[in-house]
């Protein structure tokens, strides 16, 4: 079982924990496991959702006066953890992140095994 993952999100290595969605005594599903090996191998699709991401935060960042680096998506997103859904037939990873906008209720970057890729507050995938 892999319970950290050494990555690149938007040019920036992060070692991140790994929180796996199962029900107490459960064990890790083989489709979970298959789910972060292929998100590990997609640093593309990572790469990609930053613009996904900057068009979610895209209004609070342009209202904040304090922030005064809006060009840096690390000024207001910072990652987490990952998060791999139990979903057999929709594995799905997120990079779960703490949002300066949002505090209560964070950010979330979900993964779909098809690249698919949804941005909101981490209840979309809670």
């Amino acid at each position: 079982m892999i319970r950290t993952l050494t990555i690149n999100i938007w040019d920036r290595e992060f070692t991140l924990p790994i929180e796996y969605d199962c029900y107490k005594g459960e064990k890790i599903t083989k489709e979970q496991m298959l789910a972060v090996e292929e998100f590990a191998s997609h640093e593309d699709w990572i790469e990609a959702s930053k613009e996904n991401v900057e068009a979610f935060c895209k209004e609070q960042v342009l209202e904040d006066d304090k922030n005064q680096k809006k060009d840096n998506i690390f000024s207001y997103i910072k990652p987490d953890y990952l998060l791999v859904k139990r979903d057999i037939s929709n594995p799905r990873v997120a990079i779960m992140c703490k949002y300066r906008y949002d505090p209560e209720h964070g950010l979330a970057v979900v993964f779909s095994h098809d690249g698919e890729v949804i941005v909101g507050i981490q209840d979309i995938i809670l």
